[in-house]
């Protein structure tokens, strides 16, 4: 641990803000170098005879500026100003593409042959089109009335509020995601989401220079005060998956998606609500957008529930932001894929995409009992999911566990992909719909069973 000791006279303000400053000054200068475990609270506090909430707020600043990185059970380092924010490219580099002869449960995604069944007969039926050569042209005039009608129709099944002029069709959520923070934020401006969080809205911040603030959570997700504490601070935008979340697989209830709702429109702030895994649940309330139509974009895609390869997702979008939000997709893909959005539209418009679905939550629900029955009661999430979550309580850390789980044979996606800030607690993301059949996921639960059974120091680990 560092025994740095800055110099708070040079910096004006107050403390905690001088703090910050001397933590830039002297990384720039290279009195800290990239990768130095700082001192603790109560360490640094002492040295500067100022309070622990006052180095607390310093460093929660730092971090929220990017020059410092919490890590659960470790303490606080200084960031590599030139190393990119862990997110969807470290997630990618693990959860596509294990070794051969490795048990992959770092990625979800659809189970069994990703919706081939559905979506097949559907091309070829496009393919014998006489309209397939204008299907295939540059499309540069905004998607067609029937595909925005398919769109909210599928949206309504979500029961998110929207009419088919305000649905704007994206080549997948995360080209959604991108056009969001592009349509609400300028750079710099900060959004924030739940401290563990989608691993795609971490790349797409850093990419457009909106920093990241983690909410506090609890077991039932995000807490409203905590939203409504950032939004008078000045944070404009929030972003939450508020229906199994990823990773943590909670699912908002009513009362906090009106109060978050409520919050919003006080403030004038929104919220991009990710409707991806809102099929898993569909006895979940009303998705916020419902509370708030005009202070919410709301996401969806059929990569979860029909197929990725579709790479079809909708938005419902408040009327006041639709033209910014359609210039927004336009810079970013000229043309959307049309062949494949008119076989989603298709696959909506006759019913199979809602099929797909329904098969989909079946094998995840029948999935997640096995999960349960090999690893316990405390991996069991509030409804049918695609992962669990797999708390650790202080014996085993989610980097040690994860690395000697790949050395088993059993591929998990990295947690600090994941969070955001320092996270609370620490735990590991196990997707149970990765693996081949359930025959290949029971053994990779039991591989995990068996390492939660031994302390670390027993197979030669350093925690």
């Amino acid at each position: 641990m560092s025994n740095w000791l800055p110099d708070l006279a040079a910096h004006s303000g107050p403390k905690y803000r001088a703090i910050v400053g001397a933590i830039a000054t002297d990384l720039r200068a290279g009195r800290l170098p990239p990768g130095t475990r700082m001192p603790t609270h109560r360490d640094l506090a002492w040295r500067l005879k100022v309070t622990v909430g006052t180095v607390a707020r310093a460093y929660a600043e730092a971090e929220r500026q990017g020059l410092l990185s919490g890590e659960v059970g470790r303490g606080t380092f200084v960031k590599d100003p030139g190393k990119p924010e862990p997110g969807l490219a470290q997630y990618l580099s693990v959860a596509w593409a294990p070794r051969q002869d490795v048990i992959n449960m770092a990625v979800n995604r659809p189970d069994g042959d990703q919706g081939a069944w559905a979506v097949g007969p559907v091309l070829e039926r496009l393919a014998r089109r006489a309209d397939l050569p204008q299907l295939l042209s540059y499309n540069l005039e905004p998607v067609a009335a029937r595909q925005r009608e398919a769109g909210a129709r599928w949206l309504r099944w979500e029961q998110a509020v929207v009419s088919p002029e305000r649905v704007a069709v994206t080549a997948g959520s995360q080209q959604a995601i991108v056009a969001a923070l592009a349509t609400l934020t300028l750079p710099g401006d900060s959004v924030a989401v739940e401290e563990y969080t989608y691993p795609g809205i971490k790349s797409a911040a850093s990419l457009l220079s909106r920093p990241l603030v983690p909410v506090a959570c609890d077991q039932y997700g995000l807490i409203p005060d905590e939203v409504e504490r950032l939004f008078s601070r000045g944070v404009k935008v929030l972003y939450t998956i508020a229906t199994v979340q990823n990773p943590r697989t909670s699912t908002l209830d009513e009362q906090r998606r009106a109060a978050i709702a409520r919050s919003a429109r006080k403030y004038g702030a929104y919220v991009i609500e990710d409707g991806v895994h809102r099929f898993l649940n569909p006895n979940a309330p009303p998705p916020i957008q419902v509370h708030a139509p005009d202070n919410c974009i709301y996401l969806t895609t059929l990569s979860k529930s029909v197929s990725p390869g579709l790479r079809t997702s909708f938005a419902a979008v408040p009327e006041a932001l639709k033209s910014r939000f359609d210039a927004a997709i336009g810079a970013l893909s000229l043309a959307q894929p049309i062949p494949l959005i008119e076989a989603a539209c298709i696959l909506i418009d006759e019913g199979q995409a809602f099929e797909a679905a329904d098969r989909q939550r079946k094998e995840a629900a029948a999935r997640i009992a096995l999960a349960v029955e090999t690893l316990g009661e405390r991996v069991r999430p509030g409804s049918t999911a695609y992962n669990i979550w797999l708390p650790l309580d202080g014996t085993w850390r989610s980097s040690s566990f994860i690395a000697e789980a790949a050395r088993q044979g059993v591929s998990l996606a990295p947690t600090e992909s994941f969070a955001v800030g320092r996270p609370s607690h620490d735990g590991v993301r196990v997707s149970v719909t990765a693996p081949p059949d359930r025959a290949t996921l029971v053994r990779g639960l039991k591989t995990l069973a068996g390492l939660l059974a031994v302390a670390p120091d027993q197979l030669g680990v350093t925690v």
